[in-house]
């Protein structure tokens, strides 16, 4: 069966505000507490608790409401990690709030791990979402003195500073940096150094 991505995409916003009422309530769910939530008739929510049901992503009892089954709640808090690293990516790129919260709600419904991954990998030196991150990725501007490969470049540094490249920082201080590619050295500015990712070595 053939599924929309509309109609996932609001399969996972009902899942989503359902996870944040019953972590936050510490009961099942009432229709009226998802219909405030997103803004909708009461009877849509009925509609939605017996489809979710159907799919196996609820546990429904009528006029008394639901809770998450392990899969409903699986997929619950893989969309609120998603959203999660969205917003502080757009946080990083010095999105105001307003615009990172609404770009972060689209993007977590149209993106797989694969992405999220990219992502991570670009934000790990300035993201505390996770307890233990498994990336060891930094931007090149919060680096200390010490040698580092490249993973990730702009491509207008191509030449200058490349993916796979090994650097050297020699100093980092005020808003410049003092590096050293092969047997070039340059000095960047913070702005530009914020567009480089490097890993210690």
């Amino acid at each position: 069966m053939c599924i929309s991505i509309f109609v996932v995409e609001r399969v996972e916003e009902y899942l989503e505000a359902i996870l944040d009422i019953q972590e936050k309530e510490k009961r099942l769910v009432r229709t009226c507490d998802v219909a405030r939530r997103l803004n909708v008739k009461p009877s849509s929510v009925t509609e939605m608790f017996i489809k979710l049901r159907e799919m196996g992503y609820v546990d429904y009892v009528p006029y008394r409401g639901v809770v998450l089954t392990t899969k409903g709640r699986e997929i619950a808090e893989r969309i609120k990690k998603y959203y999660r690293v969205f917003e502080k990516f757009f946080e990083y790129l010095g999105v105001d709030k307003e615009k990172a919260t609404e770009l972060s709600c689209e993007l977590e419904h149209h993106v797989d791990d694969e992405v999220l991954k990219r992502v991570c990998r670009f934000i790990s030196g300035v993201c505390d979402l996770c307890e233990e991150c498994e990336f060891e990725e930094n931007v090149l501007s919060n680096v200390g003195r010490g040698r580092y490969k490249v993973t990730i470049a702009p491509k207008s540094l191509v030449g200058v500073v490349d993916v796979e490249n090994t650097i050297e920082v020699i100093e980092n201080h005020g808003g410049v940096m003092e590096i050293r590619v092969g047997e070039d050295t340059f000095k960047i500015s913070k702005e530009v150094a914020k567009k480089i990712v490097v890993r210690r070595i």
